[in-house]
């Protein structure tokens, strides 16, 4: 029996080092987990933060298209009320208006039929180019299409088969009228040959939208008009 003393401490010292093997490594994946977790975590809030900073800004927009001129982003930053919601203060939000930046928006207004004058209006957010299309139409007489009210802006006399293309410019954003002013007589009864479409294509406004939150950025492309908010670019870095 005396020979056998000692013999458990090399398999105590066997497992103990097996031991150590084994934990170090756990314990380091499992420090290097929660503070991977950590980190998500935190990144993930900044960035549904910087995305409720971006809805805001569009919600601005849609309820006013015009709401800066300024170009860069140094005006007062947007922020709604309260500004700190369970705890967490609202991402630093701005935007800036983009200058000739060519974004246009075209609606389709019922045609009015009928000899005599006929207004079609519609609100610019910018300044820029207008295009009045009128298809599927031949008259006989001429039909004169005008933009009313604008100083300097040519008037167009249109006759035969079409379609009738005219062309304004406009220096600022506002309300408009284009005057279609439709003959008595023509080839094919009031207006022909067949449903007459109209088109107006105008400017509307570009803004760049910027939200930030800790190491989060997100920077956004949008138009607005009367009628719609539109994004064109999300950028999240």
């Amino acid at each position: 029996m005396n020979g056998e003393k000692g013999q458990a401490l090399p398999l105590a010292i066997l497992a103990l080092a097996t031991g150590m093997l084994v934990i170090t490594p756990f314990l380091g994946h499992a420090s290097a987990n929660l503070i991977g977790s950590r980190t998500y975590e935190q990144s993930l809030t900044e960035l549904y933060s910087c995305d409720a900073g971006i809805e805001y800004a569009l919600w601005r927009l849609k309820n006013d298209p015009v709401l800066t001129t300024d170009t860069t982003y140094g005006s007062t930053p947007l922020e709604p009320i309260p500004s700190e919601i369970n705890g967490s203060s609202f991402p630093t939000t701005e935007l800036r208006f983009v200058e000739d930046a060519g974004a246009t928006e075209t609606i389709t207004p019922e045609w009015q039929d009928g000899e005599g004058e006929h207004n079609y209006n519609f609100q610019a957010s910018d300044k820029g180019s207008i295009t009045v299309v009128i298809g599927n139409i031949t008259a006989t007489k001429p039909v004169i299409v005008e933009l009313s009210h604008v100083p300097g802006q040519p008037d167009y006399s249109f006759q035969g088969d079409g379609p009738y293309t005219a062309e304004f410019e406009i220096s600022s954003s506002g309300s408009y009228n284009i005057l279609v002013t439709l003959p008595s007589e023509n080839k094919y009864g009031p207006l022909g040959p067949g449903p007459i479409t109209l088109s107006i294509t105008y400017p509307i406004a570009s803004y760049d939208i910027r939200a930030q939150k800790g190491d989060r950025t997100i920077t956004v492309r949008a138009t607005a008009s009367y009628l719609a908010t539109t994004v064109v670019s999300w950028q999240v870095e």
